[in-house]
């Protein structure tokens, strides 16, 4: 589902890839970031958090840009990351 990035932006996020594991999540988004890719990150204030059920189950989700989705596949697939929605 998307959802606005910050006031005074109109242009949503989308998912674009779902992680087994929230350090995997990490990786990749580091990977989109330094391509120019802006991919936001979950906001913690536990230093320590603990998985909640859906990440157990579901995995985080990768969000990019509407405009930078096409950018951000080719970035994962140079990485070796299947696009499940392709």
């Amino acid at each position: 589902m998307a959802q606005p990035t910050k006031a005074g932006d109109a242009e949503p996020f989308v998912v674009i890839f779902q992680t087994e594991t929230p350090e995997e999540a990490t990786v990749l988004r580091g990977l989109l970031q330094s391509g120019g890719i802006d991919s936001p990150s979950p906001t913690f204030s536990d230093p320590f958090p603990l998985p909640t059920h859906s990440e157990i189950t579901h995995g985080t989700e990768i969000l990019v840009r509407i405009s930078q989705i096409e950018a951000a596949r080719e970035i994962l697939a140079s990485y070796g990351e299947k696009d499940p929605s392709a």
